[in-house]
């Protein structure tokens, strides 16, 4: 009898144990399910997609400094207004123009030789007509210096520096057929050797009639006044588009 109240004893204890043996691996399976799921990718994946109540907002670019906006501001308004009076390049008959920004050279071939213009367009805006004093701004052209070269076929060059006369200049003169431009200097050089050590001649020292026969030898291969009238329109227009092209340049500097 007290064999059997042992045996009971013992295994209502087992029992116990065995229950709590059970539930404490059911804790540890949800638990390990627990974080089974928040490992998931699939459940992380969701997780980060949901849109949450907070909204990042990118602030709009600012320009370095407030002088920079507003050259934006006012480039903008300029570059408008300059392109409404844009010229297109009229062509200039007889000669292969090439353009290297402001600089620009003009060439043709006649009887063996190799006439070429070059110039450079920077600094050469003024004034179309003398002040007449009514206060209108009078029109604004390109009137650069240009160098003729007359190269012959042995390579011995005749350069001619020219200038072109200012309107009140010319005003002043009055009498007789008006020179658009005037020969500054003379010199001579062999290839492309041309240097300080050439000797040059100023224009306006020269003798008179030997003046007018070196007038004469630029008209006979196409440089005369009609010329460089033709010349300072065209360079007028590239000079204009180049400043057009500057302010657009600013503009886009301004704005990094």
């Amino acid at each position: 009898m007290l064999t059997n109240l042992f045996y009971r004893i013992i295994s209502s204890k087992m029992s116990k144990s065995r229950s709590l043996v059970n539930l404490a691996s059911k804790l540890v399976t949800a638990n390990s399910r627990s974080v089974s799921n928040f490992t998931n990718p699939r459940l992380l994946s969701s997780v980060l997609r949901t849109p949450t109540q907070f909204s990042c907002v990118v602030p709009a670019r600012a320009f370095a400094t407030k002088g920079d906006a507003e050259i934006v501001k006012f480039l903008a308004e300029e570059i408008a207004s300059e392109k409404q009076n844009q010229k297109p390049l009229t062509k200039l008959e007889g000669w292969e123009v090439k353009i290297e920004g402001a600089e620009v050279t003009l060439t043709k071939s006649a009887q063996g030789e190799k006439i070429i213009v070059s110039l450079n367009v920077n600094h050469t805006v003024d004034s179309a007509e003398p002040d007449d004093g009514t206060g209108e701004a009078p029109e604004m052209m390109s009137r650069p210096n240009f160098e003729v070269d007359i190269v012959k076929s042995n390579g011995k060059t005749l350069s001619f520096t020219c200038t072109y006369v200012h309107p009140e200049e010319m005003a002043q003169e009055g009498e007789g057929p008006e020179d658009l431009f005037a020969i500054e200097e003379v010199t001579m050089y062999e290839g492309d050797k041309i240097s300080d050590k050439n000797y040059a001649v100023a224009g306006d020292i020269l003798d008179g009639y030997l003046y007018d026969l070196f007038m004469q030898m630029l008209e006979e291969r196409g440089v005369n006044s009609e010329f460089a009238d033709n010349l300072s329109e065209w360079c007028s227009a590239h000079e204009h588009s180049q400043y057009i092209n500057l302010l657009q340049e600013i503009e886009k500097f301004a704005k990094m």
